[in-house]
């Protein structure tokens, strides 16, 4: 195989496991609150989220916010608990964050 191909291979993957995080990001209703690329009233957006938490030893904390909501790490913003939202599994939660996270490096 070329290295063009393993590029467009590399590409393709990236592009794929992007479709799936967001298809579970809607799945879970992350975005009823946070978009993409801009803060909204009610929450802030995941490049923003990257930016705060890039290069930071935060992950397991994001993971742990993802499953269980709550406030205090956002400002006022305060994210539904995990009774009021449907439920995230930790691997689910694991490659949210990493998604989200993934953002700073783009």
């Amino acid at each position: 195989m070329t290295l063009g191909g393993l590029l467009l291979g590399a590409a393709s993957a990236a592009a794929d496991m992007h479709a799936e995080t967001m298809a579970l990001a809607e799945e879970k209703q992350c975005l009823s609150c946070h978009a993409r690329d801009d803060d909204t009233p009610r929450a802030p957006g995941f490049n923003s989220i990257a930016a705060k938490y890039a290069g930071s030893e935060m992950h397991d904390y994001l993971v742990e916010v993802v499953m269980s909501g709550g406030e205090e790490h956002w400002g006022s913003a305060t994210m539904p608990e995990a009774g009021e939202r449907p439920e995230v599994s930790q691997a689910e939660a694991e490659q949210l964050v990493d998604w989200i996270l993934s953002k700073a490096m783009e």
